[in-house]
């Protein structure tokens, strides 16, 4: 039984795309501007679906990998994973220095001082999944 042709001929088509390097220009310098009629633009967007669209129409045109999209948070949301980010920071240092006065023998390592350790490994535990929490993209039935 000999392969379908057409089998053949997609394989040798994966293969090709799949060990061709792309080497797009490193300096962009040209601008194209093109008008579009409102539902060719609503179809860009869809189809862009977090994609720059620049990024998009260079890739469909030149045969570019399509880019990842971006996340799109809601600005509220922005806001608070800014703020978790802070707070975060601001325990990491606090554990830091602990660790370093009971590592140089200035503070001994207490009970309390374990405690309190432990609460900021899971308050950090808990800035985490808030901020992963956050950080979902919007979803598109929104």
């Amino acid at each position: 039984m000999q392969p379908d042709p057409r089998t053949n001929l997609s394989n040798q088509l994966a293969d090709t795309l799949k060990n061709r390097t792309v080497e797009p220009d490193d300096k962009r310098e040209i601008t194209i501007t093109f008008r579009v009629s409102y539902a060719e633009k609503a179809r860009l967007e869809q189809r862009c679906n977090g994609v720059v669209k620049s990024d998009y129409i260079r890739a469909r045109l030149f045969d570019y990998p399509l880019p990842h999209p971006k996340l799109t948070i809601p600005e509220a949301n922005r806001q608070a994973v800014y703020e978790l980010k802070k707070i975060g920071n601001n325990l990491n240092q606090q554990t830091k220095a602990i660790n370093e006065a009971v590592k140089i023998g200035s503070q001994p390592l207490t009970s309390n001082v374990k405690e309190y350790l432990q609460t900021i490994k899971e308050l950090t535990a808990l800035l985490e999944q808030t901020h992963a929490s956050l950080s979902q993209p919007i979803s598109d039935e929104d």
